[in-house]
């Protein structure tokens, strides 16, 4: 367990690929909860006008908690952009899409397990909270993965601070778990007619 937990992050994708994306879009409305964490509020997500034209198999509200820089950025910046292209994504990108998502949650039940079994009691921790729309079943699994990431966050900290995780481990940790879920991100970005039936990304 520990090898897969430790295994430092390799750049799977070129980060620029993300410029794809486009400007910014016009700001929608958020449920506004004020600063306990010291983290700066999300005023607006964005994509928010493209992920308010889908329509949703049967739209959910979800309120998300949150006391990382990570998880915040990626609610920020890249919620609504997945969320949005999970939507349209479909055979191949949708098969890509899936498998990468449950194979997160599946690393990240694996981790979070690795650092209970250290035995570190849980420092109390102060969360930010948004509400967050899903429209797609697997948008809703990828928000699972962020609620993962905090747990890891949290565990991984707290054992770090009880001295039964080095710093180094726990800055690794948390880097692969990053990693994975900014590959989500990066696999959003192709069209649907850049992916094989199987999953696979076609080669041009």
């Amino acid at each position: 367990m520990a090898a897969v937990i430790e295994t430092a992050p390799q750049p799977e994708e070129t980060p620029g690929d993300t410029a794809q994306r486009g400007a910014p879009e016009a700001p929608a409305a958020l449920t506004a909860f004020s600063s306990v964490t010291g983290l700066k509020p999300i005023e607006r997500l964005t994509s928010d006008t493209r992920y308010a034209k889908i329509i949703p198999d049967s739209a959910q509200v979800t309120t998300l908690k949150y006391s990382s820089i990570f998880v915040r950025t990626f609610l920020r910046s890249d919620y609504n952009f997945c969320a949005s292209k999970i939507s349209v994504a479909r055979e191949g990108k949708l098969r890509a899409l899936d498998q990468a998502i449950r194979e997160t949650s599946e690393w990240f039940t694996m981790a979070i397990a690795w650092t209970e079994q250290l035995g570190a009691r849980q420092i109390p921790r102060r969360y930010e909270t948004i509400e967050l729309e899903v429209k797609r079943p697997l948008a809703g699994q990828l928000v699972r993965c962020l609620t993962q990431y905090e747990r890891l966050f949290a565990r991984a900290w707290s054992a770090h601070a009880s001295h039964l995780l080095s710093q180094e481990r726990c800055t690794a940790t948390l880097a692969n778990a990053e990693k994975k879920l900014n590959r989500v991100t990066l696999l959003c970005v192709p069209d649907n007619d850049e992916y094989d039936f199987d999953g696979a990304r076609l080669e041009r």
